[in-house]
């Protein structure tokens, strides 16, 4: 990552919104005092390079009426029109589910779209994995990576151009897509250091993690645009004040869509429990996502709806392996790892 000289007012104004995402933590606890300290050095670096993304915008009004709760099962089947899944996505899943597909029929399929190939192949050359030699075709990124790896990766990515014509003034995809980006790539970084989970699964997964969101400012944007003003009024997280709007929340819509999907259950789970990871103890990815996603917010990285870092206990972070000194080793490795993760989302070549 390149040094930048960042002016002392730039400093200044970060530290002031830093600390207002941190206004519900108690900053004395030793990993919250990290995780603090590294989101401060981010935001102002990102300050300085990205100022407009800074510009004050006011809040939607808070909301006074009541809202009745919201069957999410019948929204999916009757109110929400998704965008057509890609064609190269349903022909992977139906190679990955045929018992008799074999590592050349996945590669035949990736293959056919030039775009998805070309990005994967991006991945498989950054730091993401750095090999020793380059990898020039989508059969030899499975050979290398493995064929469910690579399909993870494949499933997951190819969903990402799905709600590109949501407005703009309703959702920033750009931004939205780095967050999610950003949190795959820790989710996987985690998953790698402590060697009990998939790393590419978690990374999908983190991809993936809020794609509720778009969905539920598609099928209900008034009760969508209402939670983010409770959120931002309240200081409340954003999936309790989206309970308060629809009676459920962007983790249980997409975790309903990636069913639908027929998507590996992990990952669901890893979808549905990012805010809960208590609840899908049988695998570890929620957990992964779980940190992943609190650590992109604290670091400002993207847009995720949320604004407040959640006050966690530090005996969660360490149950976790998350000690003071394990999230300091983590931080030496981020910004290289993210600098990639961001020349693979941002090189259209």
């Amino acid at each position: 990552m390149t040094d930048i000289t960042i002016p002392e007012q730039t400093f200044e104004a970060a530290t002031a919104l830093v600390e207002e995402r941190y206004s519900r933590t108690d900053k004395t606890k030793p990993v919250l005092k990290i995780l603090f300290d590294l989101s401060v050095s981010h935001v102002a670096r990102d300050m300085a390079l990205n100022p407009e993304r800074y510009r004050p915008r006011p809040p939607a009004e808070m909301p006074n009426q009541h809202f009745d709760a919201v069957d999410p099962v019948s929204l999916m089947h009757t109110e929400v029109n998704l965008p057509s899944l890609p064609q190269v996505f349903i022909e992977l899943r139906q190679v990955i589910n045929d018992p008799s597909s074999s590592a050349s029929d996945l590669a035949k399929v990736i293959s056919q779209d030039t775009a998805l190939s070309a990005f994967l192949l991006r991945m498989v050359n950054s730091a993401f994995y750095s090999f020793p030699s380059q990898i020039d075709t989508i059969s030899r990124a499975v050979a290398v990576i493995g064929t469910q790896q690579l399909s993870t990766l494949a499933l997951g990515t190819s969903v990402m151009d799905m709600f590109k014509d949501i407005p703009p003034d309703a959702i920033d995809l750009e931004l939205f897509w780095r967050h999610s980006f950003a949190c795959g790539t820790i989710a996987r970084e985690l998953a790698n250091m402590f060697g009990d989970a998939s790393p590419e699964r978690c990374f999908v997964a983190g991809l993936l993690h809020d794609i509720g969101r778009p969905v539920l400012i598609m099928a209900l944007p008034e009760r969508a645009i209402a939670a983010a003003a409770i959120s931002r009024h309240k200081k409340a997280m954003l999936y309790r004040a989206e309970k308060v709007t629809t009676g459920f929340d962007h983790a249980q819509l997409g975790g309903m869509l990636l069913r639908k999907w027929n998507l590996p259950f992990p990952l669901v789970s890893a979808v549905l429990y990012h805010h809960n990871p208590d609840k899908a103890q049988k695998y570890r990815d929620a957990l992964y996502v779980y940190f992943a996603n609190i650590i992109t917010k604290a670091l400002g990285i993207g847009v995720s709806g949320d604004f407040f870092i959640p006050d966690i206990k530090d005996e969660r972070w360490e149950q976790a392996g998350l000690t003071p000194e394990a999230l300091n080793q983590l931080a030496s490795r981020l910004d290289p790892l993210l600098d990639a993760a961001f020349s693979i989302l941002e090189n259209p070549n």
